[in-house]
């Protein structure tokens, strides 16, 4: 009995230090396979052209990103440009939909939810951010068993990543909305159809769901990198 019980947490030890090693490797390998850490280090601007569905209403969608967190995304409704941006320390939006085509600074909660929008992946260099992260086990996300990983951030929030076991891809991340009526509610990520772009593997198709129910749907038309940006775009008009 004693030796059945040294060997049973024999075995829970050694799982737990494989855990411990795997971390590590599973992000490495997602990097490797996707274009290399240091494709993404050198990585200076990333442009996206989609279309997003959301219920019955078609949009087409442009966001400029640069590093330093730079952000600004463009979504054509009903003939009119709807512009949110954020230079790393000012948000601001302009909605002519709402009667104004003037800027405006962004309310606090909607400034929040764009700092979020972080250039540089979160598992990128993770410890250098203060974040940690730790694997739990693995999980079958629509019959493909992936790698479960929980990103805890250095400011206590919370994400999960699913990587492929075969392919070290994201297949879904896991997160909790931050403001608004749907705050603290889990939404899904589901991450598909990789292709090549450069040197990249990137995806063309995500499926963002609450409550098991897709709330949009995004299928990207290209991505653009490296081209040069001026950071004139990015600053609110009048600043």
């Amino acid at each position: 009995m004693k030796n059945k019980i040294l060997t049973i947490i024999g075995l829970i030890l050694s799982v737990s230090v494989v855990y411990a090693q795997d971390v590590d490797e599973i992000i490495n390998n997602y990097f490797e396979n996707t274009g290399g850490a240091d494709n993404y280090e050198k990585m200076q601007t990333l442009q996206v052209k989609a279309v997003m569905n959301q219920g019955e209403m078609q949009l087409n969608m442009k966001m400029i990103q640069k590093k330093g967190d730079k952000l600004r995304a463009e979504i054509q409704v009903q003939g009119k440009t709807i512009i949110q941006a954020y230079d790393g320390e000012t948000g601001w939006f302009i909605n002519p939909l709402m009667g104004s085509e003037a800027p405006q600074k962004m309310p606090p909660e909607m400034l929040e939810e764009m700092q979020q929008e972080k250039f540089e992946s979160e598992l990128l260099n993770y410890r250098d951010k203060g974040h940690s992260v730790a694997l739990e086990g693995t999980e079958e996300i629509e019959g493909t068993e992936t790698f479960k990983l929980k990103l805890t951030k250095n400011n206590g929030d919370i994400e999960y990543y699913f990587f492929d076991t075969e392919y070290f891809v994201p297949i879904m991340q896991r997160a909790f909305v931050k403001s608004g009526p749907a705050k603290g509610q889990e939404t899904e990520t589901y991450i598909s159809d990789y292709q090549e772009v450069g040197e990249f593997m990137m995806p063309f198709f995500i499926d963002t769901r609450m409550n098991g129910q897709s709330v949009m749907k995004m299928t990207i038309e290209g991505y653009t990198l490296n081209e040069e940006i001026d950071d004139s775009i990015f600053v609110m008009p009048g600043e």
